[in-house]
């Protein structure tokens, strides 16, 4: 989204085979290097399923914050799920 939200929203997923080989940690990483460095945006947001604890920490590891919780917000499987919300700000992000 451009205009006053400068914003973007990261979506992912790795196949359960190539879970914990840090493929997801890197794509993560790029993604929010290209919207910073490439795109100029302000913030970079992302969702998880609550009991998704290893893209929580894909998450974390790239300097994303949890900021909240989205009741019902995602229909999968056929069942509204609850998501948990993260973000990172441009001016809190490294590229380290």
């Amino acid at each position: 989204m451009r205009g006053p939200f400068q914003s973007c929203s990261l979506g992912y997923w790795v196949g359960a085979s190539h879970n914990g080989r840090g493929f997801a940690t890197r794509a993560v990483r790029e993604i929010a290097r290209v919207a910073f460095e490439e795109l100029g945006l302000h913030r970079v947001q992302a969702e998880t399923l609550l009991h998704n604890v290893g893209s929580q920490r894909v998450l974390e590891r790239n300097g994303f914050l949890p900021i909240g919780l989205a009741p019902t917000y995602l229909n999968i499987a056929g069942e509204w799920q609850d998501i948990a919300l993260f973000q990172v700000i441009n001016s809190s992000w490294s590229a380290d």
